[in-house]
């Protein structure tokens, strides 16, 4: 294809370099005089391991030049967007950069007969594809995105010092679109890095570059945060975190990392809580790890007060334990929630199948009497019993059993606060009559 690449900064070169690479004829466009000489002599402007080779390389099979002249774009199949989002003074992301470039590509296709496709690669905050983006190119061209013209957002996953290497092999391809046949160009020009796309919708591909981006950064903080809590007591950090690492089930893995409800249980709450303890006790500072238990409770928060924004009175909870298949309710996010409501003058109904009040002996029962001595009241017999009166049913297991009750027999809306919540529920409550302005988007999903 020809592609022109607006912006020769380090995502630029890069993209412009690779692609070039693998065969396309591609034309860098950038306002810095300094940059466009430096690539139409075959050089780099930027330092980055094996770019100036690559460089010269595609700049002698004169598949790669630059211009100062957005008119470039006139004559190219696809116009991918490099150019920098900075930070204001304020933390704010200026999109002064984003938008000039949007605009001049729209006066350009203003006359065009062929639809242009446009790819944004820059890093921009969810909805900004969609909401800023579409409409400055819709305006100054005059065109409707998705017939005229299509637009798609395309994160990359470059790191400085190994960018050439993390072209050609990313952890995924990631194609955000909002009109289906905006994914066809870039999804043809990426084929030869082997990765299949993935096809979402541009605020999907948005959020996963922030995602991965601020993951990156707390893995940096907890592992900086874990060398001083072992600082203090003269261990070796570095060994620690070697054998951390090894765990695949449970640390380097999918488990937990899917939004849903608050942690709780008898180990998590009350190990992280003493470790913000002890770091108290010896003049540690571990901001990151004393932020936890804050934003548990936080996350607690944001249900009851979804609840109490509603003006419902009367709700269901279907599971009380910290996690479905077990009697321990010490730390359950769900019996606080139920708690919570309750001192919010809402009549809850509860039902789990593992719970019996008579049998709750030792810790569970201390814990269940100093966070709502009245359960008894609450527990009900069955999920019928439980959802008979309630306005709202939340959804705390993903139990068959229960699930398959609540879906028989609810007519008001339901909320999966676990995020766990099976295909098959989901499709089944999904055909129901529920206006979807009536139920609200949470954590996990909602219906």
């Amino acid at each position: 294809m020809r592609v022109a690449v607006l912006g020769l900064g380090y995502v630029g070169c890069v993209t412009a370099a690779c692609l070039a690479d693998a065969g396309n004829v591609v034309i860098g466009i950038d306002p810095s005089v300094e940059k466009v000489e430096a690539v139409n002599q075959g050089l780099t402007p930027l330092v980055e391991p094996g770019l100036q080779e690559l460089m010269a390389k595609v700049h002698g099979q004169s598949l790669l030049s630059a211009t100062s002249d957005v008119a470039a774009v006139d004559d190219v199949d696809i116009a991918i967007i490099c150019v920098g989002t900075p930070s204001t003074s304020e933390g704010e992301l200026d999109l002064v950069h984003v938008e000039s470039v949007a605009r001049q590509i729209g006066s350009r296709i203003r006359e065009r007969t062929s639809p242009l496709t446009i790819m944004l690669r820059s890093t921009v905050l969810p909805g900004t594809t969609r909401d800023r983006v579409i409409p400055w190119l819709e305006e100054a061209s005059g065109k409707v995105e998705g017939s005229d013209f299509f637009v798609a957002f395309c994160p990359e996953f470059l790191r400085e010092s190994t960018a050439i290497a993390d072209f050609y092999g990313p952890p995924f391809t990631v194609i955000g679109v909002e009109s289906e046949v905006a994914a066809e160009r870039p999804s043809e020009l990426l084929e030869f890095i082997g990765v299949p796309p993935r096809i979402v919708t541009t605020g999907v591909a948005e959020a996963l570059k922030y995602s991965s981006n601020v993951f990156h950064a707390l893995k940096v903080a907890f592992a900086n945060e874990i060398g001083r809590f072992c600082d203090v007591s003269d261990i070796d950090a570095r060994e620690v975190m070697k054998i951390f690492v090894e765990d695949r089930q449970l640390n380097i893995s999918p488990r937990y990392l899917k939004p849903g409800f608050a942690f709780g249980g008898s180990c998590l709450p009350k190990d992280v809580k003493a470790v913000q303890f002890h770091a108290k006790t010896v003049g540690v500072d571990l901001p990151l790890i004393d932020s936890l238990t804050v934003t548990n409770t936080a996350h607690i928060e944001k249900a009851v007060k979804m609840v109490l924004d509603r003006g419902v009175r009367r709700v269901a909870q279907i599971g009380l334990t910290f996690k479905p298949s077990t009697d321990d309710v010490r730390e359950s996010p769900y019996l606080a929630l139920v708690a919570r409501l309750i001192e919010a003058g809402v009549t809850v109904t509860a039902f789990d199948p593992i719970i019996k009040i008579d049998r709750l002996i030792g810790a569970n029962r201390s814990h269940v009497e100093s966070i709502l001595p009245t359960l008894d009241d609450v527990l009900t017999d069955s999920v019928d019993e439980a959802i008979a009166d309630a306005e709202l049913v939340l959804i705390g297991t993903h139990l068959p059993a229960e699930l398959d009750r609540v879906v028989a027999g609810v007519t008001v809306p339901v909320i999966d606060l676990s995020g766990l919540l099976p295909a098959r529920y989901e499709e089944e409550l999904r055909g129901r009559s529920i206006p979807e302005s009536d139920v609200p988007a949470y954590t996990g999903a909602a219906w």
